[in-house]
């Protein structure tokens, strides 16, 4: 309980994200969204492929969206498409707004979830960079769906900001993550930061598919 406490405090005291985190909701979460759904994990492809390919992520990170841009388009066609490989996406937010993304990607219907990834990615620098970041995030929300009660919860609720908040630490805590992208394939290989595809691939390789 206290290492949970001391590393939140030293999370919220990124300059970035002590503007954004003002929990002034009075929103219960059971009232518009299950939290057991929110957090299970989200999948594209086979769930029984022969490869387990988890990557931990931060909507901010710029390496993260040019993986998604340039490399992951090829993976999903060798391998996710033919039922080799499992993606699953876990949030490993760097500052608030990330976090911010996080949450509302989490909120957004699951067959649509990777469709909003995509556009978070592909439309990084406009909602990330402007000079309202949460207010281009929400445009962004509304045009997958998220009615306002859900758009809002996904800027200050306190409890989903915290559950995604503690799948960052349990990164951290069993597999050392410490920046993104990270990647765990098959518990057992473990890769990080802007990688060729060609580094990927030899990877898959040493596992018998």
């Amino acid at each position: 309980m206290v290492n949970y406490k001391l590393q939140r405090r030293k999370f919220l005291s990124f300059a970035s994200l002590l503007p954004l985190f003002i929990f002034n909701s009075g929103l219960r979460a059971n009232d518009i969204y299950s939290m057991e759904k929110v957090l299970e994990p989200r999948y594209m492809g086979d769930v029984d492929a022969p490869i387990k390919f988890t990557e931990f992520v931060s909507f901010t990170c710029s390496h993260c969206a040019d993986f998604h841009i340039n490399k992951l388009p090829s993976i999903k066609e060798k391998y996710i498409d033919k039922g080799l490989l499992r993606l699953e996406l876990r949030d490993f937010p760097l500052d608030g707004l990330a976090l911010r993304a996080a949450a509302m990607s989490r909120l957004v219907d699951q067959n649509k979830y990777y469709k909003f990834v995509e556009m978070l990615f592909n439309k990084q620098k406009n909602w990330s960079q402007s000079n309202d970041p949460i207010k281009e995030l929400k445009k962004l929300g509304r045009l997958t769906g998220l009615k306002k009660e859900l758009l809002d919860a996904s800027i200050d609720d306190l409890k989903l900001l915290e559950g995604i908040f503690k799948s960052r630490q349990e990164a951290e805590k069993k597999y050392n993550i410490q920046s993104t992208p990270s990647f765990v394939i098959n518990d057992k290989y473990f890769l990080s930061g802007n990688l060729s595809l060609e580094k990927f691939e030899k990877t898959f390789n040493k596992i018998d598919i």
